[in-house]
């Protein structure tokens, strides 16, 4: 029984242990909060433009709005994570829509981590619209 309970506990603190030397961020950045935002016929526009240096992206946010009569037909903010091949995640479908039929994210927290560089633009295309966008991040 001793012997089962050592080998448990000696497992589960080779586990935590672990689990701790691969967390992105160990609360010793400096933080920051970038704000972007895009109309329809704009284009991707920046709200981190490239930076140099590791760190990691916290989390994002966004507000869509626009005329019902003519909505978004997408919304997405792209990453490109040290100078690699750019990611988009489309924040149009999880967004809930408020009296005024415009649309919000609300907090969705990420924890991407990037050694070298980090640029995230926001995109809407579609529709009379326009986004909005805060992305919270840190530099190492």
């Amino acid at each position: 029984m001793k012997t089962s309970k050592l080998a448990f506990l000696s497992i589960l603190c080779i586990v935590l242990t672990a689990s701790a030397a691969f967390a992105a961020d160990d609360g010793n950045t400096k933080p920051r909060l970038s704000t972007g935002a895009a109309y329809y016929y704009t284009g991707a526009q920046d709200i981190i433009a490239t930076t140099s240096g590791s760190g990691n992206i916290k989390g994002v946010s966004c507000n869509i709005y626009y005329s019902p009569s003519y909505p978004a037909t997408g919304a997405s903010v792209t990453f490109t994570v040290n100078g690699g091949t750019a990611q988009t995640i489309d924040v149009l479908t999880p967004a809930v829509a408020d009296a005024n039929g415009d649309r919000h994210t609300g907090w969705i927290p990420m924890n991407i981590r990037f050694t070298s560089s980090i640029r995230v633009q926001v995109q809407t295309s579609g529709g009379n619209s326009y986004i909005d966008c805060s992305v919270s991040w840190a530099l190492d």
